[in-house]
């Protein structure tokens, strides 16, 4: 009898042991998201991407965590998976994600999700899953996300002041495209996106306090929100903050190289070294005056529980 039992012990202690690493890389996660939150001004939109279960504990909405975020958005929510253009994602998957937006969206918090397609009949069902949701969707043409998008909702001339407010959203963080800073700034004023989620400098260049006042309205005068890229979860050799020492040996606190994100590193963010970076780049984003932070690669998480298992 006790033979058997042992056995049976062994895989609970094992099972648990794996269930509190994987809170362990989560808690990492939200006191950083907490840590962002606490270096601003309470006005300041935070929006997370990917990685819902950041919101949960014990299968629950952490009612210690809503407080400190405005949103949540999700890549690939309805298309775009497996980095193929207008891939629908499998209705397990989407299920799986859908039940952790619907709880986040229950609990007062807005939902977007970005779905990487450019298709007509994947257009029109993204906007009837996110009418059914209450969701904020868009179609993005590009995986880059490197084109203006066309909004699936159409433009308004309604003052956009918080994410409630808010019918659609631009979703451009690679630049490159364009010629210069200001060509880059001219395109962005002459649109009418309610919310512009973009990448707030172009190579190294950083929009200025000027421009990012007049980003803030649309090109009819109305007011939209402007929420700056932010990646958490990894660091960018293209950043100012990059050592040139890095490229030949990488510090400890970097673990390794995005194999689906050239020069992306996953980094351990809750390092001391790291969270100095973080905060450095936060004050920029604050000194330019943008109305919030688009928290990415917060599902680095995932890499140190796989690597725990």
């Amino acid at each position: 009898m006790t033979k058997k039992i042992i056995p049976i012990v062994l895989l609970f202690l094992s099972f648990t042991s794996l269930a509190s690493a994987n809170e362990e890389y989560r808690e990492k996660m939200r006191d950083l998201i907490r840590e962002i939150r606490a270096n601003t001004t309470n006005d300041r939109i935070i929006i997370t991407q990917n990685g819902s279960e950041v919101y949960f504990k014990n299968g629950e909405p952490d009612q210690n965590f809503l407080p400190y975020v405005n949103g949540a958005s999700q890549e690939s929510l309805f298309y775009g998976k497996e980095g193929k253009l207008g891939k629908k994602t499998s209705n397990k998957e989407r299920d799986s994600l859908l039940k952790n937006l619907i709880q986040i969206k229950s609990s007062g918090k807005t939902v977007l999700d970005v779905n990487y397609s450019k298709n007509k009949n994947n257009r029109k069902n993204i906007e009837e899953e996110n009418k059914k949701y209450g969701f904020i969707g868009e179609e993005i043409p590009s995986f880059t996300a490197d084109v203006l998008n066309v909004p699936i909702k159409a433009f308004n001339k309604k003052d956009i002041y918080s994410l409630e407010d808010a019918e659609n959203f631009l979703y451009l963080l690679n630049p490159h495209k364009f010629k210069d800073v200001d060509e880059y700034f001219r395109i962005l004023s002459n649109t009418d996106y309610d919310v512009l989620i973009i990448e707030p400098s172009f190579n190294g260049i950083f929009f200025t306090k000027e421009q990012i006042r007049k980003l803030k309205y649309k090109s009819t005068g109305e007011r939209r929100l402007v929420i700056a890229y932010f990646s958490i979860g990894e660091a960018e050799n293209y950043r100012d903050y990059w050592k040139p020492e890095w490229n030949k040996k990488l510090p400890s606190w970097m673990e390794t190289e995005n194999k689906n994100w050239e020069g992306n590193f996953i980094i351990k963010y809750w390092s001391d070294e790291w969270r100095n970076i973080i905060k450095t780049y936060q004050l920029k984003l604050d000194y330019i005056g943008v109305d919030g932070y688009y928290l990415d690669t917060i599902d680095s998480f995932y890499y140190f529980e796989n690597k725990e298992s």
